[in-house]
């Protein structure tokens, strides 16, 4: 489980690496770019994103498939500050988007905590008493919990795992922050059930290399990935390169 800043800062270099069930936690004194209509209590460093929506706050954002980018995008939630609790922890991986994301690896790693959960009823424990005086302690803007269904394919597992989604829920809707959890959105029925309590479920799929697709809402947008160390048009750009439609083909069709 991870809490975040509020924003989504940027998916666009997509790196491989194994991640577990986790936890992050964002103190809310830095700046993330916002791209929805809701008010923030502070942001972190602009980034441009190719999701061309951002995260509701209160809401529960659900970001399922098999893609490489899908663990990414919560390092790249905690790219300028955050607590993680994380069995995979990879400063190296962190440190590399925090690189990329224009923010000192040095500063985001000394801000982090780890904590680490083996079994569900660790995370259990973890995502009850423990996020609540988390919360109040430091006052994050984002949740973000990787794979939270795989600690829970056992009969108590399964037992413990509705439960837990209506805590994380009401948590969300009561302090007022952004929960984002990811899954690989398989048949499974945690994999369902987590989708069916979610305010909004963001799938991506990787046909190719290059491709990255990602349904959202309705609604397919595709994006063709930089390979690594070759220059953008956004390089040059002073304006940041946030510009709609500069780094993404928007398909407006239904999926």
């Amino acid at each position: 489980m991870t809490l975040y800043s509020e924003r989504i800062l940027s998916l666009r270099y997509p790196t491989a690496f194994k991640t577990v069930s986790s936890t992050l936690l964002l103190p809310s004194d830095q700046d993330v770019n916002n791209m929805y209509s809701f008010t923030s209590r502070r942001s972190l460093q602009h980034l441009p994103c190719i999701d061309l929506q951002g995260f509701k706050a209160s809401g529960i954002t659900v970001i399922e498939g098999s893609s490489s980018m899908v663990p990414e995008i919560l390092y790249r939630l905690c790219a300028a500050s955050v607590i993680l609790s994380d069995n995979s922890f990879n400063p190296y991986a962190l440190s590399k988007v925090a690189k990329s994301s224009g923010t000192e690896p040095r500063k985001v790693l000394s801000r982090i905590h780890v904590a680490r959960a083996f079994t569900e009823y660790q995370m259990n424990a973890l995502l009850g008493e423990q996020l609540c005086e988390a919360i109040e302690c430091w006052n994050p803007i984002v949740l973000a919990i990787s794979y939270l269904p795989s600690l829970f394919s056992s009969s108590d597992g399964r037992r413990l795992f509705e439960p837990i989604l209506e805590r994380i829920k009401l948590l969300t809707a009561s302090s007022g922050i952004v929960t984002v959890i990811t899954s690989f959105g398989g048949a499974w029925h945690g994999d369902q059930l987590l989708a069916s309590k979610a305010d909004r479920v963001v799938h991506i799929e990787q046909p190719s290399k290059k491709l990255v697709r990602i349904i959202d809402n309705g609604y397919i947008f595709e994006f063709m990935l930089v390979p690594p160390g070759q220059m953008r048009f956004t390089d040059f750009d002073s304006t940041g390169g946030d510009l709609y439609g500069q780094n993404s083909a928007y398909l407006s069709h239904v999926a």
